[in-house]
């Protein structure tokens, strides 16, 4: 197990995968027994991996190769956030893992794991310093939050990034009712439509097998609710892929109307397709469309923009964001974030509804867009705007939802 655990972590951080594709792909080659512990521990790495790193750089003044970084990380997760594995166990296993990849490196990785202990912890004098360590959150991350939305909310969002979220579902309500998932013993209600899973792995329940459960976020589920979608209605998502909103909005509407569904890349069209066809619902078209040219597309009753962003506030769930976030990868997004915006606002109907959401907590990609948005915009207004932070039950979005009322011009 802690070989394919090396693995995962080591394809993850230097060859940068996406973590949720890796395991996706790759959990079946570990031992069933193992798939629990084995996931818990490549998230938990991924997630506190500045911290974990900068313990054992504490006793390490040479260069180390990347192989025996990864050991010596996914090492020191085990010994100081899981209780139930021996620290004897962890270091052996560390030991002979090294010397399979890296012999000359065995008696450093020993030496060093010996002697890590929470107390043995030399924290930096600085305040910021500190806190970006205990939350293995980039300093320049912290910083920019206490100043959008002030020293408790930057704590509030540094701890959410470490969470370890439990799955929730979306109840098909064409296909399956509450009750019938209570009884199963597999789901616990959160509201009629939204559970927390309890069983193994999601993808191979019956439940999601047969198009009766769809695994989704609290977050991003009520950014379908400000949708509000209903029987009938013409709705255009702009940047659907994998199609989690859109398939949410379909049950919503009893699969009765249209969604029309783009995204810029086949394959993540495909995705869409596979899970409408998983759904069995008629009402999705999916397609390939660049979302800031969408010049051959008519009016709809409903337009949801959730533009693409720097996922500031979903590392919870995809920890790899904080392996290799870079303060300048908003600075590309925010010109295509707007541009988006304007070009999906020229299909809106008179009264129609215009939602822009992120997953992100970032002021200059949520509130300030849609200020900019507004100020040049004068026949759409702002309903509502609200951005959710992340907590210990769901991650963190920004939604905004306008109105197109053409006699405010």
């Amino acid at each position: 197990m802690r070989k394919w655990i090396y693995e995962a972590l080591y394809e993850i951080k230097w060859n940068k995968t996406y973590s949720n594709l890796y395991l996706k792909n790759n959990l079946k080659k570990c031992p069933e027994k193992d798939r629990n512990l084995a996931t818990r521990i490549v998230y938990g790495t991924i997630q506190n991996y500045m911290f974990c790193e900068y313990v054992w750089l504490q006793y390490v003044h040479r260069k180390v190769p990347k192989r025996v970084q990864s050991i010596l990380t996914m090492s020191v997760y085990q010994l100081l956030f899981l209780d139930k594995v021996p620290a004897y166990a962890v270091v052996n296993e560390a030991v002979d893992l090294t010397g399979s990849l890296q012999p000359s490196m065995k008696g450093l990785v020993n030496a060093v794991l010996h002697k890590i202990k929470k107390e043995n912890i030399h924290w930096p004098e600085d305040e910021m310093d500190r806190l970006s360590i205990t939350y293995s959150c980039p300093k320049w991350l912290l910083m920019m939050w206490k100043s959008q939305y002030g020293y408790s909310s930057m704590i509030q969002m540094a701890k959410a990034s470490l969470e370890i979220l439990a799955v929730t579902v979306r109840r098909n309500p064409m296909r399956i009712s509450m009750e019938e998932l209570i009884d199963s013993k597999q789901f616990e209600p959160l509201d009629p439509f939204l559970f927390i899973y309890k069983g193994q792995d999601i993808a191979a329940s019956p439940f999601y097998k047969k198009g009766q459960i769809s695994v989704q976020d609290k977050g991003s589920y009520e950014i379908c609710r400000w949708m509000d979608a209903k029987p009938g209605d013409k709705i255009l998502d702009c940047c659907a892929a994998p199609g989690t909103k859109s398939m949410a909005m379909a049950e919503q509407m009893e699969d009765q109307g249209n969604i029309t569904c783009l995204d810029l890349y086949p394959h993540r069209v495909k995705l869409i397709q596979s899970d409408q066809k998983r759904l069995h619902l008629r009402c999705v078209t999916a397609k390939v469309q660049d979302a800031t040219d969408l010049s051959s597309y008519g009016i709809y009753d409903k337009v949801l923009c959730d533009v693409p962003c720097s996922g500031y506030g979903v590392m919870a769930r995809k920890p790899d964001i904080k392996l290799h976030m870079q303060p300048t990868d908003m600075d590309s997004l925010i010109p295509v974030q707007y541009q988006i915006l304007q070009e999906a606002s020229k299909h809106v109907k008179e009264n129609g509804i215009l939602i822009y959401s992120t997953c992100t907590l970032n002021k200059k990609e949520n509130e300030k867009q849609i200020e900019r948005f507004l100020k040049e915009n004068k026949a759409f207004t702002c309903i509502e705007q609200r951005t959710l932070i992340p907590n210990e039950f769901m991650d963190g979005f920004f939604i905004a939802k306008m109105q197109y009322i053409k006699s405010l011009i």
